[in-house]
């Protein structure tokens, strides 16, 4: 005769509780056949039937979240590395213009120092009584013979020529003397206006290099974001393959060794050392724990 209380119910516990259960009904089972309880170990038969299926469901969506989980923890791993990688450069490229900025200033600083200076050199050289000419001497030579010979109305005479000759020679060496020192500091503000002119292509070309350096470095991290997305997806493929019992190549397996170089994969600069990395290494890990869990479905 069937007796009930010895049937557990149908329950939906966790593994080795519904492990247990079912290996307690596949006892009863095998007592009631042995018995010829046939209808009743049918009975316990369908409940095992169900039982299993029902744990085979709990598993099947148990895997399915923990997958969309693990692509949900890629994405945002990505995510939150992405930005700190913009982050990190906006913060590089912003520090460069500052640097260059105040490097040009300080060249400014240091060309305005030296156009003063050089002008007050030029002041202080360049005498501001011009040198007697040739013609002026002359005409002492003729004054002074004159005062010897005591031919004074002719030496006064040569006198006032002098002086209007003297007078003369002052204006125009006065429009030399600004002429020179204006050339002179005309050749020093080309000078540096090519030195700044000469700065400012450098800067530039320092930071189209940044910007190419950044563009690189950017389709490094897309790619290896792409490649484990693209390992991911073939590793939950052969997860599912494995659990519907399909056939897989190998192992089946999600193996250390051909992914230990997607655990760094965000970082193409290693000195950033950025804890996303960290919880990289870890989803990836978690994944490989995972497909044991599931070789043991």
């Amino acid at each position: 005769m069937e007796s009930n209380s010895l049937v557990p119910p149908l329950a939906l516990g966790n593994s080795d509780e519904t492990d247990e259960i079912i290996k307690q009904l596949e006892t009863q089972r095998t007592t009631y056949e042995k018995s010829g309880q046939f209808l009743e170990a049918e009975k316990v038969h369908q409940r095992i039937l169900d039982l299993k299926a029902d744990q085979k469901k709990r598993r099947e969506d148990e895997l399915s979240e923990r997958q969309a989980k693990e692509a949900a923890e890629l994405e945002t791993t990505f995510e939150e590395e992405f930005k700190a990688f913009n982050d990190d450069w906006d913060n590089r490229m912003n520090t460069y213009k500052e640097n260059c900025k105040e490097m040009e200033q300080q060249m400014r600083n240091k060309q305005e120092n030296e156009f003063e200076t050089t002008k007050k050199s030029l002041e202080e050289t360049i005498p501001i009584i011009p040198k007697h000419s040739s013609e002026y001497l002359n005409l002492k030579r003729i004054q002074d013979t004159l005062v010897r010979n005591k031919e004074y109305v002719e030496a006064h005479a040569i006198q006032q020529q002098m002086l209007e000759l003297e007078e003369n020679e002052k204006k125009d060496w006065g429009k030399d003397r600004d002429t020179q020192i204006s050339l002179s500091l005309g050749t020093l503000a080309k000078r540096h206006e090519h030195e700044i002119e000469a700065f400012k292509l450098k800067a530039s070309k320092g930071f189209d290099e940044l910007k190419k350096l950044r563009a690189s470095e950017m389709e490094s991290l897309l790619k290896r974001y792409q490649n484990l997305k693209a390992e991911q997806k073939n590793n939950h493929k052969l997860q599912k393959n494995r659990f519907y019992g399909k056939h897989t190549t190998g192992s089946g397996l999600y193996k250390t060794e051909n992914t230990a170089s997607s655990k760094v994969l965000f970082s193409p600069r290693a000195q950033l050392n950025r804890p996303s990395t960290a919880a990289l290494r870890l989803t990836v890990e978690s994944q490989n724990e995972n497909n044991s869990q599931v070789n043991n479905l």
